[in-house]
């Protein structure tokens, strides 16, 4: 999928939930960006965030690499099935919303860049992974959806 197609598909879903949330649309969409590569390695259908299994819910089992002790390691881990695109952009603003290691982030809603850097340790073991998800932003004008 093309980042315009990606942006297409995802941006109106992320524009409505979000909005209940209060959270950053471009944020969440950038997120299923930078986690799914545009849509091309989306988890099952819809798990386009690379959330991890909660414990509730269907899962599916899938090799990832994760960032650990300074290096990249394959691991086999458990994902969350979503029966629909809507379904995931819920779980993500529910995660960042109602998950308390993700407070901080919440005093940041009006500043990007903050969230960003706050969330961006917090949800991935990858060390550039707040620089990537700025950049995908900017480079997108991802900032334009509200």
């Amino acid at each position: 999928m093309s980042p315009e197609d990606f942006i297409a598909w995802l941006a109106p879903a992320a524009q409505v939930i979000c909005r209940k949330y209060d959270l950053p649309v471009s944020v969440c969409v950038a997120q299923g960006a930078l986690e799914s590569g545009w849509g091309e390695s989306i988890i099952g259908q819809f798990n386009l965030f690379g959330r991890k299994w909660n414990g509730v819910g269907d899962y599916i089992a899938v090799e990832t690499e994760e960032y650990y002790d300074g290096q990249w390691q394959n691991i086999v881990a458990k994902f969350q099935d979503y029966a629909n695109v809507d379904a995931a952009v819920e779980d993500w603003c529910i995660l960042i919303t109602e998950e308390p290691v993700y407070s901080s982030c919440l005093e940041y809603r009006n500043d990007i860049e903050a969230f960003v850097h706050v969330l961006g340790p917090i949800y991935a073991t990858d060390p550039e992974y707040a620089d990537k998800i700025l950049s995908t932003i900017a480079a997108n004008h991802l900032e334009d959806y509200t």
